[in-house]
């Protein structure tokens, strides 16, 4: 019994050792070439830059935009906004009941106006339409033409 298990344990290590030498005489073929060519990294950086220009783009896109704008408690929330230049905007602020003018600068925010009446928003968000809905007349449209 024991030459049995002794020789099944020789066969064994010697089909492991033919396999681990084929294993290595196929690697040493696989690796004559160079595993990163240029190609390879020219497309890997290429994929990268590509990435993190739609990245910025997108976060370039939402803040001319102004969807971050956020709400403390639905207290305070910002109805309108107006580029000025580079750097200035005119924001109008809604706090509680009051709507107040704003200017807005690199240094400085300073209160340009309160207003006596506040102004009625209900019209503008009316005339906005989302984008699936936008997308749907365009869509409508070319279909009729």
């Amino acid at each position: 019994m024991k030459h049995i298990i002794c020789l099944a344990h020789g066969l064994s290590l010697s089909l492991f050792s033919i396999i681990s030498i084929a294993a290595d005489n196929s690697e040493a073929k696989m690796l004559t070439t160079s595993p990163v060519n240029t190609g390879a990294m020219l497309e890997t950086l290429l994929g990268l830059v590509l990435v993190l220009a739609c990245i910025a783009f997108l976060a370039w896109l939402l803040r001319r935009t102004g969807r971050f704008n956020s709400t403390a408690s639905g207290e305070m929330k910002i109805i309108a906004g107006l580029s000025l230049g580079p750097r200035e905007r005119a924001i109008l602020l809604q706090v509680g009941e009051k709507q107040i003018l704003v200017g807005v600068t690199a240094q400085q925010i300073q209160t340009l106006h309160v207003l006596e009446q506040p102004i009625n928003t209900s019209k503008e968000q009316t005339n906005t339409t989302s984008f699936a809905e936008r997308l749907q007349q365009i869509l409508q449209q070319r279909g009729q033409s």
